[in-house]
């Protein structure tokens, strides 16, 4: 396996691994603003999820060996969840607008949908 980033990257690892297991959300927080420039040392991974997706995140936990139930995710919001990527914080609303964010994690390179800052709008 290709070396992953260091600790400042596990969350994103984290988005990358769920992403690559056919999760569908947008990357918030501070993970968004890491992915996106390169500041700020994020300690989580904070995710939006529409419910509707709920489902593809809870099989995709449980392929990377976090087993939980889309039910118990979409009882309340934001819902916390431990994995041996570090934690996850899953907020169950509509989607912010994003774009696609290229991340290198060796066998976990994906592109993660991340939130789009106001100033990318423009």
């Amino acid at each position: 396996m290709t070396d992953l980033p260091g600790l400042r990257g596990r969350p994103a690892t984290l988005a990358a691994l769920l992403a690559r297991h056919g999760a569908r959300f947008v990357v918030v927080g501070s993970t968004a603003r890491w992915l996106t420039t390169d500041t700020g040392s994020p300690g989580d991974l904070d995710v939006v999820v529409d419910a509707s997706d709920l489902p593809l995140l809870a099989e995709a936990l449980g392929a990377i060996g976090v087993p939980v139930d889309a039910a118990a995710l979409a009882r309340s919001s934001p819902t916390h969840v431990d994995t041996s990527w570090g934690p996850l914080d899953v907020f169950v609303a509509e989607p912010p607008p994003s774009r696609d964010v290229p991340f290198d994690a060796g066998d976990a390179s994906t592109d993660l949908p991340v939130e789009k800052r106001p100033a990318e709008d423009a």
